[in-house]
C-alpha cells in the first residue's frame, strides 16, 4: 500500500468515527445538546481536527444523515440478482432490511430518524435515490389511472413514516423481546403495509 493510499484510507477511517460519535451522541442528548467540542471529545480529537473534515456542526450532521442513507444503499446492493417480480414483494423485502438496518445500528438509526424529522434537510444523493428508488416500487403498485405525481408521494411518504415510526418503537422494546416476539411483530407490521398496497394494485 502507497503512502498516499494509507493516508486516504487513515482519512476516511477517522471521518467515519467522528460521523459515529456524533451519531451516538444525538442519539443520547438531542442534536441541540451535542457541540463540535464534545464530538471532538468523543474521537480523543481537537475540535480543529473535526473541522478538517466538516465546515461545521449542521455540515456533519447533514452527513450522519446522508450516511444513514448509503448504509439502506448498501443493503440493497446485496439484493438478490432476480429481485421479486410482485411490485409488493420487493417492497416488503425493503422494508425487512430497512428495519434489519434501525435493529443493528440502533443509535445511529435513531440519530438520523431525529435530524430528518427535526431539521428537514433537504436529501442528499444516497436519500435522494431511496426516495426516487421507493417512488418507483409504489408506481408499479398503483393502476395506470390512479399513479400521478401526487398519488405517489402521498403514498411514499405513508410508507416511509410508517416504518420509521415501527422501527422505533421496537427500538424502544427492542429488549424485552425475544427474538420469536421480535420476528412476529416484523411479520405482522410487514404484511399490514403489503396488504395495504395490494387493495391498489388489485384495483
Amino acid at each position: 500500500m502507497s503512502i498516499k493510499e494509507r493516508k486516504t484510507r487513515e482519512k476516511a477511517a477517522l471521518q467515519h468515527k467522528i460521523i459515529q460519535a456524533a451519531s451516538e451522541l444525538i442519539s443520547a442528548r438531542g442534536h441541540e445538546n451535542v457541540s463540535i467540542r464534545q464530538i471532538a471529545e468523543a474521537v480523543e480529537y481537537s475540535p480543529r481536527t473535526i473541522y478538517l473534515y466538516f465546515r461545521d456542526k449542521e455540515h456533519l450532521l447533514k452527513e450522519v444523515v446522508e450516511r444513514g442513507f448509503k448504509r439502506t444503499l448498501e443493503l440493497r446492493s446485496n439484493e438478490p440478482e432476480h429481485l421479486p417480480e410482485s411490485p409488493t414483494a420487493l417492497i416488503r423485502q425493503r422494508l425487512e432490511a430497512h428495519i434489519t438496518s434501525a435493529l443493528a445500528y440502533p443509535n445511529f438509526y435513531r440519530a438520523v430518524v431525529t435530524l430528518i424529522f427535526d431539521k428537514g434537510y433537504s436529501p442528499g444523493p444516497a436519500q435522494q435515490k431511496i426516495i426516487n428508488q421507493t417512488k418507483a416500487d409504489i408506481a408499479r403498485c398503483l393502476p395506470p389511472e390512479r399513479a400521478s405525481e401526487a398519488e405517489i408521494e402521498n403514498y411514499s411518504r405513508i410508507v416511509f413514516a410508517s416504518v420509521r415510526g415501527f422501527a422505533l418503537s421496537l427500538l424502544t422494546i427492542n429488549d424485552t423481546l425475544t427474538d420469536g416476539e421480535r420476528r412476529e411483530l416484523i411479520t405482522y407490521f410487514i404484511n399490514f403495509i403489503e396488504q395495504g398496497l395490494q387493495i391498489q394494485e388489485d384495483t
